[in-house]
């Protein structure tokens, strides 16, 4: 007994300890992420993704109930009624009746030409009573469609088109959040450009500490060099403590929308794309919203050609009851009627043209939509354009500016040594070289972002 309660405990054991690495798994941070990772795993965790599913069994049980136009329909119906007063056949008949007799008939007789008689008889007013008053029925009726002019078809094409330009609407929703994953990927490079160029100068500052305390205790500096030194530094750790403060607010923001965990030790990959052409075609999923409602405008038309056609059904219905079918009856008595059933609706004929042309000044304000659409997305494509083209040429003078800037900086530290430059001198051409680089790095950053940018713009990229 007590082996097998070891065993047991052994085995919630191990169940445990799984769980526990499954989950420490889980809430490890990623340690390296692209940004089309990010877009996907946002996607997948942006709570509206479950409306695909839905929208499916939508259009499963809208399509189950549409097919069942043709099963047989059944209705139960029971009544009791009791009404003021009995329904009456009353005769009126004259007092007398001349009746005529033809004696020959009578007789049989063909050989002799008797009279024809005319006998009075007197006939009593008679009274027929038709119903009581009190009635009861129950009654089970079925009906069978054979034929529904088309509806059932146009039906299933309205349900599929509808369900169709759903999932194209929640298809241009969800593309926004690769517009708001791209803000924060790009902003935590830009963050993270800048506490390169921040490293860098803690870099430099430190050796230019180290050198002047050397001169110092030569005599060739004042102390105040070194505190101006030190000024700086602070200055460069203030701005650090801002840059972690962003880096820490995008992280979380970023990790809420892509529910996984990140750090500031998570390595972001910087995107290669290259630059689209100027005449690339507009591919954006609000594009395939808009023909997907045109198409589902063009199911509309083809319900209203079922609807003027006629139905044609069976019917049959059987009960019991007191006074069924005989009126005249007031017997419980079974009954049964059935036949065929044909119901044409002419009225649908009054409107009819001014439904489809309705339907078609609908279906071009849709195509005008779609128009404006692209023209306005190429408009904007135009302004990313000339974007690009002016980033493409600040990055080139930004090379030829960090080289110069570099050849100041250390012929400035020559001058420094020389004790023509002060140390206030040898650092601002030492921070205008770090501004130089820092900018460089910086827009190349935002070139990759405008390049992103219009690739997103004029939909390059699969959802």
């Amino acid at each position: 007994m007590r082996k097998r309660v070891f065993a047991f405990f052994c085995v919630i054991m191990l169940h445990v300890s799984l769980w526990g690495q499954e989950t420490r798994r889980w809430e490890q941070p990623e340690r390296r992420i692209t940004i089309e990772e990010c877009q996907q795993w946002a996607m997948d965790n942006y709570p509206a993704i479950r409306q695909h599913g839905l929208l499916e069994q939508s259009r499963e049980y809208t399509l189950s109930n549409i097919s069942r136009v043709y099963m047989p329909e059944f209705s139960f119906s029971g009544v009791a009624s009791w009404q003021s007063e009995k329904m009456e056949l009353d005769l009126k008949m004259p007092d007398r009746v001349n009746v005529s007799v033809d004696l020959n008939e009578v007789a049989q007789r063909q050989d002799h030409d008797l009279p024809t008689v005319n006998v009075p008889v007197a006939i009593p007013p008679m009274t027929i009573p038709v119903s009581d008053r009190d009635r009861y029925s129950a009654s089970l009726s079925l009906k069978q469609a054979l034929w529904t002019g088309g509806r059932m078809k146009a039906g299933k094409e309205i349900a599929n088109r509808e369900v169709d330009m759903m999932h194209a609407g929640l298809d241009a929703q969800l593309y926004e959040i690769k517009d708001k994953v791209k803000q924060l990927y790009f902003g935590l490079l830009t963050i993270e450009g800048r506490e390169k160029q921040l490293d860098r100068a803690d870099e430099i500052l430190d050796s230019l500490r180290v050198r002047a305390e050397v001169a110092l205790k030569e005599g060739v500096i004042y102390e105040t060099d070194l505190d101006v030194i030190d000024v700086e530094r602070i200055k460069y750790k203030q701005s650090r403590v801002e840059l972690e403060a962003k880096r820490e607010a995008c992280l979380n923001v970023l990790s809420t929308l892509i529910g996984r965990p990140l750090s500031k030790e998570t390595e972001l990959q910087v995107p290669v794309v290259e630059v689209p052409g100027e005449n690339e075609e507009v591919k954006r999923p609000e594009l395939n919203y808009l023909d997907r409602k045109i198409k589902r405008l063009d199911a509309d038309l083809k319900m209203q050609n079922a609807e003027i056609m006629p139905k044609i059904g069976l019917f049959a219905m059987g009960g019991y009851g007191k006074s069924g079918l005989n009126t005249f009856d007031s017997d419980f008595k079974p009954y049964f009627i059935g036949g065929v059933m044909v119901s044409w609706n002419f009225g649908k004929l009054n409107t009819r043209g001014n439904d489809r042309k309705l339907i078609q000044v609908q279906q071009e304000s849709v195509r005008n939509q779609r128009e404006s659409f692209i023209f306005n997305t190429k408009m904007e494509v135009l302004m990313q354009d000339a974007e690009i083209r002016k980033l493409q040429e600040l990055v080139k003078s930004d090379e030829e500016a960090v080289r110069l800037r570099e050849s100041i900086w250390k012929a400035s530290e020559v001058k420094y040594a020389n004790g023509v430059y002060t140390i206030s001198e040898l650092i601002a051409d030492v921070n205008q070289a770090l501004i130089a680089r820092q900018e460089k790095a910086l827009r190349e950053v935002e070139l990759k972002m405008m390049v992103y940018t219009k690739r997103l713009t004029i939909g390059d990229f699969d959802l």
